[in-house]
């Protein structure tokens, strides 16, 4: 009997072990849509209630972003650094950059982490799924401390394509839902390009365009939080 068990015991292991790869498989291939690869950059234009603002963003090594605010004038020369969960941001006239947020609103609903971070898969891990139409539905966990949110429920098609996310605090309270959309050839794979951010606790909608898409390994230096008032 307890040899029963036991090979009953291994088998649910294996079993699990397997399901648990093939999730993380599932969100690597999320991760593979959203993002051309390691080290690149790209535009983001962000419109809500009548303001807009555009930024310009660069990745390395997938934890590291760095985001320049381009336009308006007014906030021309800010700049945002993430490091894994931490993030700083950097003022033109202040001394030095300050810890901040991931959570610390941009524009909108939308917040530093939902524009610095172009995967998941570095900050959360499947907690489970479930088949979903023709696709998935991922209920992702933090992987690290500090991580933006609690909780995202993430709705894939059969091919990995991400197509709605939804966030939600440590009280298990859903504050937005991002719709993913204008998907486009965009360097050798098809991607989306338009995300719609319903904000669900101060209401409206924000709107964010990708564009400009390039693959470009940019300078360590940049990804210091003492240099960012230098570039």
């Amino acid at each position: 009997m307890n040899t029963f068990l036991k090979s009953a015991f291994a088998a649910i292991v294996l079993m699990s072990a397997g399901a648990a790869s093939a999730d993380d498989s599932l969100l690597r291939r999320v991760d593979e849509i959203r993002a051309p690869g390691s080290d690149f950059a790209f535009t983001v234009d962000l419109s809500a209630g009548g303001s807009s603002q555009t930024l310009s963003v660069s990745v390395k090594d997938k934890t590291k972003s760095l985001v320049r605010y381009v336009a308006p004038a007014k906030v021309e020369g800010r700049s945002i650094l993430f490091l894994g969960p931490n993030m700083w941001i950097y003022v033109p006239g202040t001394r030095r950059a300050l810890r901040i947020s991931p959570r610390q609103r941009v524009l909108g609903g939308v917040s530093s982490a939902d524009v610095a971070r172009t995967v998941y898969s570095e900050d959360y891990r499947v907690a489970g799924s479930e088949p979903s139409g023709d696709g998935h539905a991922l209920r992702l966990e933090p992987r690290v401390k500090g991580a933006a949110y609690a909780r995202i429920d993430l709705t894939i098609d059969e091919r990995g394509a991400p197509l709605k996310a939804e966030y939600f605090t440590r009280g298990d309270r859903k504050i937005k839902t991002m719709s993913f959309g204008g998907y486009e050839p965009v360097l050798g794979e098809t991607r989306p390009t338009r995300f719609v951010v319903t904000d669900h606790v101060e209401g409206g909608e924000t709107t964010m365009i990708y564009s400009e898409f390039r693959e470009i390994e940019t300078p360590e230096a940049w990804y210091q939080p003492g240099n960012l008032g230098r570039f």
